[in-house]
């Protein structure tokens, strides 16, 4: 029988010769992902996850292989400043957000796999929510009139410094 599908990474290879294939993202590391992990590490050139998670240093990757790793979204939030809503990963106050921000970063660049991880988002929610499913998380770089977060852009900023000397 003839296989009429494509093969989406040589396809990719073909049309896009020097890109990366990412394949999907995985919404987060759990041992029921050891199969599709395999199987994106066989594919890919990168394997994907949004990591929320407190300690990153405690994660287990359920696919041993040597394929590079990038943390597609991660965030903290706090109540003590800011939104109503923390989004998914809260922590006591801005001042802990910051010292979080640094450790997951860190832990990410020591981490001989990960090759880059993103916070997710720059900016706060609108107070009222996104138009589209009204999250209104306390999750930003800065807050909905662009006033940093202090104790978390100094964190980066930290961490920014020393990157490259650590990785």
């Amino acid at each position: 029988m003839l296989d009429l599908t494509p093969n989406v990474p040589e396809v990719i290879k073909e049309v896009a010769p020097n890109q990366l294939y990412l394949g999907c993202r995985f919404s987060h590391v759990h041992e029921n992902h050891a199969m599709p992990a395999a199987a994106a590490a066989k594919y890919c050139d990168v394997v994907s996850y949004n990591l929320y998670e407190i300690e990153l240093d405690k994660v287990v990757f359920p696919d041993p292989s040597d394929v590079p790793i990038l943390i597609g979204e991660f965030h903290f939030g706090a109540l003590d400043r800011g939104m109503f809503h923390t989004g998914l990963k809260q922590v006591a106050n801005q001042k802990e957000r910051g010292e979080s921000y640094f450790r997951y970063v860190r832990n990410a660049s020591t981490h001989p796999r990960i090759v880059g991880c993103h916070w997710f988002q720059f900016r706060d929610s609108p107070t009222s929510g996104r138009a589209h499913d009204g999250e209104n998380y306390q999750i930003g770089f800065v807050d909905v009139c662009d006033s940093p977060y202090i104790e978390t852009t100094q964190a980066a900023r930290r961490i920014g410094e020393s990157f490259y000397q650590g990785r």
